[in-house]
């Protein structure tokens, strides 16, 4: 990987899909405690209003009520809805295509969320799943996502790798130069068109 004034590029090739059964038993393993310890859901279940690459609103229907809790993958980012990257001298909106992405695989399907922490203002960070699927396993490994950048905490076990052998087969972004999301943000704020609030 190389790095040029907060882009990224990367080449490389193959992967397999053992590394999603993996990703998927470490990462329930590893935040079962934690999430008895902040007294969370233990799941919330719903149908996925889609906002960007790696957040939602999963709707549930009560009847004459409906209910909505605002969910963010956990360990994951993905390219801000307005971002674009480069492949070649074209760009391209991969933030508007990590959302079509996301939304693809949810849509009005029935997904599975178990809170691992509480957001500020509202919702949870969530592992999340479809048919019983790790969907921010799933995105890593067809380079939809990166990994969230964080200086406290290490990435669950299993999605380094995933995220690596995606980088290595120049899957999804990494096919182009980019500017790491959290970066991105830093440079351009958080304003997102769809969605009603944005951390």
């Amino acid at each position: 990987m190389k790095v040029r004034t907060r882009y990224v590029e990367s080449r490389g090739c193959g992967w397999g899909p053992a590394a999603y059964a993996i990703a998927i038993a470490f990462s329930l393993f590893s935040t079962a405690g934690s999430v008895a310890a902040q007294g969370l859901p233990e799941t919330v279940i719903g149908k996925a209003q889609i906002y960007d690459g790696v957040t939602f609103d999963l709707i549930q229907d009560g009847g004459r009520y409906r209910t909505a809790t605002r969910i963010r993958l956990e360990a994951v980012d993905s390219c801000e809805l307005r971002q674009k990257a480069r492949l070649g001298n074209v760009d391209w909106p991969c933030g508007a295509v990590a959302t079509a992405w996301l939304a693809s695989r949810t849509l009005v399907k029935e997904v599975e969320c178990r809170p691992t922490r509480v957001i500020p203002g509202g919702g949870y960070r969530a592992l999340c799943y479809v048919d019983a699927i790790d969907i921010a396993a799933l995105g890593l490994g067809q380079g939809m996502y990166v990994l969230a950048v964080s200086k406290h905490e290490d990435p669950l076990p299993g999605y380094a790798e995933i995220e690596a052998k995606a980088k290595a087969a120049s899957a999804g972004i990494w096919s182009s130069n980019f500017m790491t999301p959290a970066d991105w943000r830093r440079a351009n704020g958080t304003y997102n068109p769809l969605s009603p609030q944005r951390w």
